[in-house]
């Protein structure tokens, strides 16, 4: 969208393509990328990507603002089913 406006285009210094994450890659980062994953469970991290962040860092980063939101309406310490699937209600 940006290459079709030239006022916009032209202040674009160098084009970055981002790939979105393999499942290997966010059992990897996703635990280094934010506390309320680094004790989480794989499968619950696994389902997560699969569900509702799709290997995309932006949307990590929406699920993780509704997951600490959901763990701090709960009491909860650790990332489980329910806290996730509260969070997907919400994207």
């Amino acid at each position: 969208m940006l290459r079709r406006e030239p006022m916009l285009s032209s202040r674009i210094f160098i084009w970055q393509h981002f790939t979105r994450l393999t499942p290997e890659e966010v059992q990897a980062v996703i635990p280094l990328f934010h506390p309320v994953w680094a004790d989480a469970d794989p499968a619950a991290i696994a389902s997560a990507d699969q569900h509702a962040a799709h290997g995309n860092f932006r949307a990590w980063a929406q699920l993780t603002a509704h997951v600490r939101l959901g763990l701090e309406r709960t009491g909860r310490e650790r990332v489980d089913s329910e806290v996730l699937g509260w969070a997907f209600s919400r994207l």
